[in-house]
């Protein structure tokens, strides 16, 4: 039997819970950052189970929130303006 594994690393992470209540539901995310891709950030939505790899110039884009995620429009609206808040202060970094 062949071995198919095509990557296999180890990095280290900094990983961001946030945890707000919006109008439309509570929002539960963690923010995953690596040394390995530095401008991209790893967007968990804890109660939905859902996640999506994000270049900080995609953090404008409501569209890919609604696509990726599976939000509303209403949702996507709200996860984006908290979102660009905690990306544009630099601090998705774990103090």
């Amino acid at each position: 039997m062949l071995n198919r594994t095509l990557s296999d690393e180890t990095n280290e992470a900094q990983i961001r819970y946030v945890s707000f209540m919006g109008d439309a539901r509570r929002y539960d995310i963690a923010i995953v950052k690596s040394d390995r891709d530095h401008d991209k950030s790893l967007i968990i939505d804890l109660q939905k189970s859902r996640y999506t790899e994000v270049c900080d110039s995609q953090i404008e884009d409501i569209d890919y929130f609604c696509h990726f995620l599976h939000l509303n429009n209403y949702e996507a609206e709200e996860l984006h303006g908290y979102l660009s808040n905690v990306f544009n202060d630099g601090s998705t970094a774990v103090n």
